[in-house]
């Protein structure tokens, strides 16, 4: 009996280490499951909770009563810049792609969880691969860049819009669901939110050695607004795909209803005490809806930045983790989810990744935390289909104040709509500091510097150049940059500097990179100092074009295999026989056709072989002309936007002046004038600077270097106000979409957002 007694306990003691390393090996035990539910398009005012009376949410609200409310709960305007801030952690100003696109670089919660163990799965909305439709300007190159759904840290899927989008169809009856690899066939008559939530609550429902995390970013309430399974009209099969603001009750209640699905689906799996559930918002409700808490009306913020825009429903609810009936007024955004999660998931954040967050586990378990009283936005929905009606913004606020990136500051706990700013001669002690303290945060995470200012000169300017227009210093170190052009393929400036033999590349995501050198050809024995490219454009056909300082020619490059390999063939060589003196600014015209000037500025330790300075004209077919060769310094050159007029800098050091033509057919220019004289401008320059390069924006306004920074002119010549960089400035060139124009000067490279704030 004692030997048979010590057996047992052998046994029992043997099995016990077992399953204690069992229980070690399966963190399904000690480790929470985690489902993070995102609503689309709807605030804070459509849960019954927060004192919506318009829709019947009771089990939302049930998830409230027995868990936390988060009343300082905020997400982006707009769907797209709230879902990549809120997978990645981050600001959107450091990610920020286009709409729509997610950097398929980038590292999502969905990596960080299947590192840290966690089975992981995503239904719903996707829209992070491809947006644009082809039509938009740009799309090109930028539809299917985004990160793919396979590759975004998720095990299994079932999700709408994958890829393009006019191949996204239906979300909701007769819907397009990519599921694990696949289209499902078998989806007629069936409603796309039912078989998100069926296959999370099956995903649920199987065994799992580990626990789970789950991402919902729902398809509901998004528009288009259409009957529910509960709606009366989807009896009705024709009307099922009807579009009215009468649904969106019915569409807000189902989504309730979905929820309450998956929390009982929970508590039959026996996993509910185990789960932490967090309920969220992407943005505000549409402006066409209307809702009430009380007798109170509501309209709609989304895309807007006000409060209606912002603020969002928050709820956490996790058994016996979190208290019953708790209410917060900590500050929540979409950037401290992913810090939370983490924390939550016992696992801390990679060294080699950077989070804006800050979790709020502790908040959530009751505990004391030292988090920010406020919150920051960056916000910009563009470039994007549909988007150019939403102006992009920066600001800070917290529950009272709010200010913005342009000095606009108001007391938001009494002026919700954001109607009467505060000015400076009427700010109590405490609101300065409270200005003041938010200017510090704001000007701590701009990603550059301010530099130079911008000279109004009349009232005409603010239709160009808004008077919250910012100079950004976003590259320095060159010895002389010039020539910039933009490259749509990549949304990137490329740019050289001409001394060194270098072109480069900038956009706002990768920073400053070599794009290529030599810029020349380097034939031996010859001396290249000093030499290279100088202004940079690209043929219809995408080819980057070289005016070429060194060789006296205009080339094309043909191949790139690396930066330091570049091959090029020339275009353009000479005229009638004889080499030129120094190529310089060129463009192209809608055919095909190339204007360029040739200016012997810098190479006047060469003699001329032509003899004179000319403005010339390549056709697409090969031949060249001359078209001007009377003037003593053609350098800038640009074409209004109907290829009628052709522009010329000329910068003559006695009379420096914008010369236009018009353009009678292909070569053939008449009219010749003096569009604007600069002559005062230059004698009251810092050091004398005359005329460089010329652009023109999408209204046909004038960006002229000159007077030490940037001229503006009208379409008619009148001079509007000038850009200031403080230091002479070599070219300017625009980006794609026309909110940016880039300025290099000798030693850097300069970006002026022209119209921040406004659409």
């Amino acid at each position: 009996m004692k030997i048979r007694s010590n057996y047992f306990i052998y046994i029992w003691l043997f099995l016990g280490t077992c399953f204690g390393k069992l229980v070690a090996q399966n963190p399904s035990k000690n480790r929470p499951n985690i489902i993070l539910i995102m609503m689309d398009d709807l605030g804070y005012e459509g849960i019954g909770n927060y004192g919506g009376t318009s829709y019947n949410t009771p089990n939302i609200d049930k998830m409230a009563v027995s868990g936390m409310q988060f009343n300082q709960a905020y997400a982006q305007p707009l769907c797209a810049p709230t879902r990549v801030k809120l997978m990645t952690g981050k600001y959107n100003f450091r990610n920020w792609e286009a709409f729509g696109i997610l950097d398929p670089n980038e590292k999502t919660f969905g990596h960080l969880m299947q590192d840290a163990g966690y089975a992981t799965c995503i239904v719903g909305k996707w829209q992070l691969q491809s947006y644009d439709p082809p039509e938009y300007p740009g799309s090109e190159y930028r539809r299917g860049t985004g990160m793919k759904v396979d590759k975004a840290g998720f095990d299994e899927y079932s999700l709408w819009h994958t890829s393009h989008t006019e191949d996204k169809g239906s979300r909701y009856a007769d819907p397009t669901i990519f599921q694990n690899g696949k289209f499902l066939s078998d989806t007629k008559g069936k409603y796309g939110p039912d078989i998100f939530s069926a296959y999370l609550n099956e995903y649920v429902g199987r065994p799992h050695n580990k626990p789970f995390f789950i991402y919902y970013p729902m398809a509901l309430t998004h528009g288009p607004f259409t009957p529910t399974p509960q709606s009366e009209d989807w009896k009705d099969p024709t009307k099922r795909h009807d579009d009215n603001v009468m649904y969106f009750k019915d569409m807000v209640e189902y989504a309730d209803k979905i929820i309450g699905d998956i929390i009982t689906n929970l508590e039959k799996n026996g996993l509910r005490e185990n789960t932490l559930i967090l309920f969220y918002s992407d943005n505000g409700t549409p402006q066409s809806i209307y809702s009430k808490i009380g007798n109170k009306t509501i309209q709609g913020g989304k895309g807007l930045t006000t409060e209606a825009g912002v603020k969002v429903p928050f709820i956490a609810n996790w058994p016996e983790q979190i208290a019953a009936g708790s209410v917060s007024n900590e500050f929540v955004d979409a950037i401290d989810f992913l810090p939370t999660i983490l924390e939550v998931a016992q696992v801390p954040i990679p060294k080699n990744f950077h989070t804006d967050g800050q979790s709020f586990l502790p908040v959530l378990k009751g505990r004391p935390s030292n988090r920010r009283d406020w919150i920051y936005m960056s916000y910009n929905p563009k470039p994007g289909w549909d988007k150019d009606q939403f102006a992009d913004a920066e600001f800070v606020f917290n529950d009272k104040y709010k200010l913005y990136g342009d000095g606009r500051f108001y007391e938001t706990a009494s002026d919700v709509f954001e109607k009467k700013i505060l000015t400076t001669a009427n700010l109590s002690p405490n609101e300065r500091r409270i200005r003041d303290r938010f200017g510090v945060i704001i000007d701590s995470l701009k990603k550059y510097p301010s530099y130079g200012s911008i000279e109004r000169l009349d009232p005409g300017l603010d239709i160009v150049v808004t008077a919250h227009a910012r100079i950004d210093l976003v590259a320095e170190g060159f010895n002389r940059a010039e020539g910039p052009v933009w490259m749509p393929n990549g949304q990137k400036l490329l740019f050289s500097d001409v001394p060194e033999n270098k072109i480069y590349q900038w956009n706002d995501l990768d920073g400053l990179s070599l794009y290529l050198k030599p810029s020349e050809h380097m034939d031996e024995g010859r001396d290249y100092k000093g030499m290279g490219s100088k202004s940079l454009t690209f043929d219809l056909k995408g080819n980057l074009v070289l005016s070429k300082k060194g060789d006296h020619v205009i080339s094309r490059l043909i191949s790139i295999k690396d930066s330091s390999n570049p091959k090029f063939e020339p275009l353009i060589t000479g005229y009638n026989g004889k080499k030129f003196n120094s190529p310089n600014d060129l463009i192209y015209d809608r055919k095909g056709n190339l204007y360029f000037t040739d200016f012997s500025f810098g190479s006047a330790k060469e003699k001329s072989e032509i003899g004179f300075n000319g403005v010339y004209f390549f056709s697409k077919d090969g031949e060249l002309s001359l078209l001007d060769k009377s003037l003593k310094a053609p350098n800038g050159i640009a074409l209004s936007n109907d290829n009628k007029i052709l522009y010329i800098a000329d910068s003559e050091d006695n009379q420096p002046k914008v010369i236009a033509y018009d353009i009678v057919k292909n070569g053939i220019i008449e009219n010749k004038r003096i569009f604007f004289d600069a002559t005062k401008l230059r004698k009251a320059t810092i050091d004398n600077q005359s005329l460089g390069g010329i652009t023109i924006d999408k209204k046909g306004n004038i960006f002229i270097v000159a007077h030490d920074g940037v001229l503006i002119l009208s379409p008619n010549g009148e001079h509007l106000g000038t850009i200031k960089t403080g230091k002479k400035a070599t070219n300017c060139e625009f980006s794609d979409d026309g909110r940016h124009l880039f300025i290099t000067t000798n030693d850097c490279l300069l970006r002026v957002k022209l119209r921040p704030y406004t659409m």
